[in-house]
């Protein structure tokens, strides 16, 4: 499924020209807006838990991109590109906002947030009491990862980017990316409870469902 996703996002890439961004084309800037706009919601609610303040980032986000069209360089990757820089903008209105957001930032240290992978329960395609506390339990065992390890796993298998990407927008090694999400899925695998009720090929089938989380 994520490989899949992957070469269909590769594709629609390729159909994006960086020089009509550069020319200021609309159409241009629509469809880069059409094509990744779901992507950096997604991405930017789990950082804040706040729709008016993400919405305002991506604006701001997309009004730079035109203003400064003319120096900047063509990304390696646009969805990177476009999800780091969403994130630096969430970061600095953080740091300039008062603490009436959910996430926690650390004066020593700007990405020291809180990152939201929790399943919707009550929204999940799964019914049934006993259905609901296995989501449960797999939620709870979620929320002791580290933020790091539920960005990657959310990135990397919700998302379906590729490690480069990740590591472009956490700014770490490809190394760093793999070796994270490796152990964030060793410890959700080697649960005894999480592997007894879903099994621990399971555990990748159920990060990958869209349709399983809030965003």
């Amino acid at each position: 499924m994520v490989k899949n996703y992957r070469k269909l996002v590769s594709f629609m890439k390729d159909t994006i020209k960086w020089s009509d961004i550069v020319d200021g084309r609309e159409a241009a800037y629509n469809a880069l807006y059409d094509r990744y706009a779901d992507l950096l919601y997604g991405y930017g609610m789990k950082i804040v838990a706040d729709e008016a303040v993400v919405m305002d980032a991506m604006q701001t986000l997309f009004m730079n991109i035109f203003e400064k069209r003319k120096s900047l360089s063509a990304p390696n990757s646009m969805a990177a590109y476009l999800c780091r820089s969403l994130k630096n903008l969430l970061i600095n209105e953080m740091q300039s906002a008062s603490s009436k957001y959910t996430c926690k930032i650390n004066d020593a240290d700007a990405a020291d947030y809180d990152f939201d992978l929790q399943p919707d329960i009550e929204n999940a395609l799964i019914a049934g009491e006993e259905e609901n506390e296995k989501l449960r339990i797999f939620k709870e065992e979620l929320s002791k990862l580290s933020r790091q390890q539920r960005e990657m796993l959310y990135l990397r298998y919700y998302k379906g980017l590729a490690i480069e990407e990740i590591a472009e927008i956490l700014s770490v090694s490809k190394r760093t990316v793999y070796n994270t999400t490796n152990n964030a899925l060793t410890r959700l695998r080697e649960n005894k409870v999480l592997a007894r009720y879903f099994g621990k090929a399971a555990i990748m089938f159920l990060l990958s469902i869209g349709k399983f989380y809030n965003i």
